[in-house]
């Protein structure tokens, strides 16, 4: 009951931002009341969504297709009528192998370290996975990379980049000529900015251990020796190897740089043409904070988990487990049956986690 009250007084607000050609779109959710998967809605207004989550069920996560259909309840996907879909891109920050730290939490009340394979009762631990903003930082770089790639070197022009609510950035591409695109095509772009089956070789050759760019190079290379460039890697040269105006780069230096140059995303999530997408501003109850969109000019690096959470004020919760833990970049200690008061965005997260249960939730707000 808990939760079902903050998320309908939260949609009650109506901040949902309406995607392009609705009524075009299957809309999906994730049910709070029977943890149901439910598919093939489809609204021809906002009004009728809202009356369908504030009075019909309760979504955990609410999602609208990233394709376009004639007739998107069909219950057949072949009977849906594909029109096109949009671009997807997803980039989460658990995938980087330093931002993965993770716990595992027993019904008993147990918290144990890494690696538990049993509960002290014989039971079988849930896994909880932390993840600091530092990392979101490093996956929001990434993320920044990619739209300058699809702008700069791929020609997309309606790009969009939004945090996914929990751990990680989704970008979307809307142009009309990537509405379209195949899914071998959709395959290739994933392939061309991850650097999958990169032949390093063939696009950077060597001489003597050392790639040679020239003052005009376009695509990765151009990003490769803009970055070796940054970080002084790169010697110009008036003359090397019989060409005049270059730039040398030790082949050991290139990999270092690849590395970063290469972005990281689900590869399948891009393929995939009937794809479902989180609609911008509803919530994300893995963690309880809200899907947003990013200006890319303002950098995530002076924020927070706590600033993408609609909840205000505090919440005093009873924790199921004794233990310290790391949540949404905060320490708490936590004792078995002895309640605490924490801020209200804190509160909602230790919730949704199953590691404490709602005491008093008097002074929770709930902003737009």
């Amino acid at each position: 009951m808990f939760l079902k009250t903050i998320i309908r007084e939260y949609y009650k607000r109506k901040p949902l931002e309406e995607p392009p050609s609705l009524h075009k779109r299957e809309i999906a959710l994730e049910s709070l009341e029977d943890s149901a998967y439910i598919r093939h809605l489809s609204f021809a207004f906002m009004d009728q969504l809202y009356n369908y989550i504030l009075s019909v069920k309760t979504p955990l996560h609410l999602y609208y297709s990233s394709a376009l259909y004639s007739n998107p309840s069909a219950q057949l996907m072949e009977e849906k009528l594909w029109e096109g879909s949009e671009l997807l891109f997803d980039i989460d920050a658990d995938k980087y192998p330093e931002c993965a730290s993770k716990l595992y939490i027993c019904t008993s009340g147990e918290l144990l370290g890494s690696n538990a394979e049993k509960c002290p009762n014989g039971s079988r631990p849930l896994e909880y996975t932390n993840v600091s903003w530092s990392c979101i930082i490093k996956a929001w770089n990434s993320a920044v990379k990619l739209v300058e790639i699809l702008h700069s070197e791929l020609g997309f022009r309606d790009i969009k980049l939004y945090f996914s609510g929990n751990r990680g950035f989704h970008v979307k591409v809307a142009d009309d000529h990537a509405l379209t695109l195949s899914r071998d095509e959709r395959r290739v772009i994933a392939g061309y900015v991850s650097c999958e089956d990169l032949k390093a070789e063939r696009l950077f050759p060597t001489v003597k251990n050392t790639v040679v760019f020239s003052t005009s190079e376009y695509g990765l290379r151009r990003r490769v020796l803009n970055e070796a460039l940054r970080r002084g890697k790169a010697v110009f040269r008036e003359k090397a190897y019989g060409l005049r105006k270059v730039y040398l780069l030790n082949i050991e230096d290139l990999s270092e740089i690849l590395r970063d140059e290469c972005v990281d995303i689900d590869k399948a999530v891009t393929m995939d043409t009937s794809r479902l997408s989180r609609f911008n501003y509803s919530l994300n109850m893995k963690s309880g904070l809200r899907v947003t969109s990013l200006d890319l000019n303002r950098s995530i690096e002076d924020r927070a988990y706590k600033d993408f959470s609609p909840f205000t004020g505090t919440v005093k919760v009873k924790p199921t487990i004794t233990g310290t833990l790391e949540a949404l970049d905060e320490r708490v200690e936590l004792v078995k049956g002895e309640v605490i008061r924490v801020d209200a965005y804190l509160g909602v997260y230790l919730v949704v986690k199953n590691v404490a249960v709602p005491v008093d939730t008097s002074d929770l707000g709930v902003k737009a």
